[in-house]
């Protein structure tokens, strides 16, 4: 995929996340204004890995294999039943150049190989760009249910006013 823009023309490559791409992903999640928790950590993303490493995306920017920026990431989940949606963050300045849609194509393809037939993924209260972002891919409120949680170690779940 191409993208072009005031600095011209750039090549998007979509590959599964490695954990090399760690310290980009994590400022790029920080960046982008995402909600971490612990599970987002270093080692909770390589135990991650021992599920279902081709969920978990990232777009990089430019032709070279070595060097190439993380622009966009995409970490899906599937447990057999449901696939999820665990975050989808896209660079600020990459942002509305269509990485985020790329990435959410690919993931969505990925579950259906799996046999999923349907994902689900939770939106932090307020995030309106997000909210109208899969409200456009299909998405919906589903009001019958509520999320609720369960710390299973200590510090594994930040008070939810944290996020706000």
């Amino acid at each position: 995929m191409t993208l072009h823009g005031d600095q011209g023309s750039t090549e998007i490559r979509l590959r599964r996340f490695e954990m090399a791409d760690y310290g980009a992903v994590d400022a790029l999640w920080r960046r982008a204004g995402l909600w971490m928790r612990p599970s987002d950590g270093a080692e909770q993303v390589a135990l991650k890995l021992t599920r279902d490493p081709d969920l978990f995306l990232v777009a990089v920017a430019g032709a070279r294999v070595v060097g190439a920026r993380v622009v966009g990431v995409a970490m899906g989940g599937w447990d057999g039943r449901r696939a999820y949606v665990y975050h989808l963050a896209v660079d600020p300045q990459w942002q509305r150049r269509g990485v985020a849609g790329r990435l959410m194509d690919e993931l969505e393809e990925r579950f259906r190989a799996k046999g999923a037939l349907k994902a689900k993924l939770q939106i932090v209260t307020g995030n309106d760009a997000s909210l109208a972002f899969f409200a456009a891919r299909g998405y919906s409120l589903e009001s019958v249910c509520q999320p609720w949680g369960k710390e299973l170690q200590p510090g594994g779940a930040p008070d939810d006013a944290e996020a706000r």
